[in-house]
């Protein structure tokens, strides 16, 4: 799979969405809404720019590539996206609740 700018805005913007579903989901990590939608976007672009062709390379059981319709490519850029918005939005909320020593829930 080829490198696509579509690719890339796609998941720059599920970045977006799967940084707010994680602070919603962590309440106690929450650092604001412009600092969550920045994570997001970092997170997203920087997956769409790195991952986006191991996010749609799919092997079959033999080792042969199993070539993805458009649809199964919208969504595994979506869901990769959104994942790695996540997870830079939760790595940053953990390091900022560490940095100020606040447990979680308090």
């Amino acid at each position: 799979m080829t490198w696509t700018l579509w690719g890339l805005a796609v998941q720059t913007v599920a970045g977006l969405l799967g940084a707010h579903a994680i602070a919603g989901a962590a309440r106690e990590y929450r650092f604001g809404f412009v600092g969550h939608s920045l994570a997001g976007i970092v997170g997203g672009a920087l997956s769409g720019a790195f991952l986006q062709g191991a996010a749609v390379t799919i092997v079959t059981g033999n080792g042969s590539q199993n070539l993805l319709t458009v649809p199964q490519m919208a969504v595994a850029h979506v869901l990769t996206g959104a994942v790695a918005g996540g997870i830079l939005t939760l790595a940053i909320g953990f390091f900022l609740a560490e940095r100020s020593g606040r447990t979680p829930g308090s």
